[in-house]
């Protein structure tokens, strides 16, 4: 199943689209480069994203 995961990051508009758990690992990659957080940081809030539904999903 693809997941849809925008970044927490206030005013950032990042967005993830990828597949299974992917999208996690992306998203963490993100927040630490971006974003300057720590690893086990950055894991736990991607982890903790729901994913994104409806007709803006995929925007």
């Amino acid at each position: 199943m693809t997941a849809y995961l925008r970044c927490p990051a206030p005013r950032c508009e990042h967005h993830v689209a990828a597949f299974g758990s992917r999208a996690a690992e992306d998203m963490t990659d993100h927040l630490v480069d971006k974003h300057g957080l720590p690893e086990v940081s950055a894991s736990y809030q991607a982890q903790m994203l729901l994913p994104i539904t409806g007709p803006r999903a995929a925007a």
